[in-house]
C-alpha cells in the first residue's frame, strides 16, 4: 500500500514539473516575440532616423550652397560698389553744354564717372588746357573749329562723337524778320573762321551774298565774298562782344548757346542754318585720351535716348540732338 502511494506521489510530481515547464516555455516564447517586435520597431525607428538624417543633411547642404551663392553675389555687389569713381576734368560752355552734362549726371554715376567742370566761361586758355593735358576733354567746339585749332596750334585733336547741334542764327533787337531789314543794313558776324564761315553761308543761302565756292571754314572772311546780291554792311568782330553791342547793329549772328545765356528768344531768329547742320558740338580729346574707356562711356551716355529727350524737351528747337 505504501509502495503504491509512493508511486502515485512520484507521478503527481512529474506531471506538475511538466506543467511548470510548459508554462515557462510559453512565457519565454512570448517574451522573445515581444523582444523581436521591439527590435523591429527599433529597427524601423533607426531606419526612420536615418532617412530623417539624410533629408536634414541634404537640406543643410542646399542651404549652405544657397548661402554661399548669396554670399558670393553680395561680395560681387560689394566689389562693384566699392570700385573707385573716375573723375574726368573738362571745360564746357554754360548753356546748353553744362546743363546737358548735368542731366546726364546720374547715368554717368552709374558708370562710375564723376565730372569736374573746371570752367564754363570761354577764353583762349581753354585750347591750351586741352592740348597741355590739364583737362581730359573739351565740350564746346565742332569739327571745323577743332580743325582750325589744330592748324593754328600745331596740335592733333580727336572727336569722340557729336552730342548736340545749335543751328547758327541771326537775331535782331530792331526787326522781326529778315524782310524788314533796311537797305545797307549793318550785320555783325563773328571773326573766328569757323563761325564766320557759318554766318556767311547763311547769308548766301538767304540771297544776300555770293561766296567763293572754294572758301573753307579755315579761310572764311568777308574777302571771300564775290558779290553782294543785296546791299548790306558786314562787321567782323569778336563773338564775345557782339551781344553787348547788339544795339549798334540792325542784325547779328551769334551761337545759340550765347543767345540762351543772354535770355534772347531763340525762336525769334531772322535766319538760321537748317536742322541738317553738320556743326555738331563734340567731345574733343587729345591723343592721351582717345582710347580712354571712361570717355567712351561718357559719349555713349550723352548720345543716349534719355539725353536726346532732355535736349528736345528743354530747348524748343534752339538746340537739337546730333545725328550719330
Amino acid at each position: 500500500m505504501k509502495k503504491k502511494f509512493a508511486v502515485m506521489m512520484a507521478a503527481a510530481l512529474t506531471v506538475s514539473a511538466l506543467l511548470a515547464g510548459c508554462g515557462n516555455g510559453a512565457e519565454t516564447k512570448e517574451t522573445v516575440n515581444t523582444q523581436d517586435a521591439a527590435g523591429e520597431d527599433a529597427a524601423e525607428s533607426t531606419q526612420s532616423e536615418d532617412i530623417s538624417g539624410d533629408t536634414s543633411s541634404d537640406e543643410t547642404a542646399d542651404n549652405t550652397d544657397a548661402a554661399g551663392a548669396e554670399g558670393t553675389e553680395a561680395e560681387d555687389a560689394s566689389a562693384d560698389g566699392s570700385k573707385e569713381t573716375v573723375v574726368l576734368k573738362c571745360v564746357c560752355d554754360l548753356t546748353p553744354h553744362s546743363e546737358i552734362l548735368g542731366a546726364a549726371k546720374d547715368a554717368l554715376a552709374a558708370e562710375g564717372i564723376e565730372l569736374d567742370i573746371v570752367s564754363t566761361t570761354w577764353d583762349a586758355t581753354w585750347n591750351d588746357m586741352l592740348i597741355d593735358g590739364e583737362i581730359d576733354f573739351a565740350y564746346f567746339m565742332h569739327v571745323p573749329a577743332m580743325e582750325s585749332i589744330e592748324e593754328e596750334m600745331g596740335a592733333t585733336l580727336y572727336s569722340m562723337g557729336g552730342v548736340h547741334v545749335e543751328p547758327y542764327a541771326c537775331f535782331s533787337d530792331k526787326y522781326a524778320s529778315k524782310d524788314e531789314l533796311p537797305e545797307n543794313a549793318v550785320i555783325a558776324i563773328p571773326n573766328d573762321s569757323s563761325n564766320e564761315y557759318r554766318a556767311l553761308k547763311v547769308l548766301e543761302k538767304e540771297g544776300f551774298v555770293k561766296l567763293n565756292p572754294e572758301m573753307t571754314a579755315v579761310d572764311a572772311s568777308v574777302n571771300q565774298i564775290q558779290e553782294y546780291l543785296t546791299p548790306i554792311e558786314i562787321v567782323e568782330m569778336d563773338q564775345a562782344n557782339i551781344i553787348p553791342s547788339a544795339a549798334d547793329f540792325d542784325a547779328y549772328f551769334v551761337n545759340v548757346n550765347r543767345a540762351l545765356e543772354a535770355d534772347i528768344d531763340t525762336t525769334a531768329y531772322l535766319m538760321r542754318e537748317g536742322e541738317d547742320s553738320e556743326y555738331a558740338n563734340i567731345i574733343t580729346v587729345t591723343e592721351a585720351n582717345k582710347e580712354n574707356e571712361s570717355i567712351k562711356k561718357l559719349v555713349a551716355v550723352l548720345q543716349s535716348d534719355d539725353v536726346k529727350s532732355f535736349i528736345t524737351e528743354n530747348y524748343s528747337g534752339a538746340v537739337i540732338p546730333a545725328k550719330n
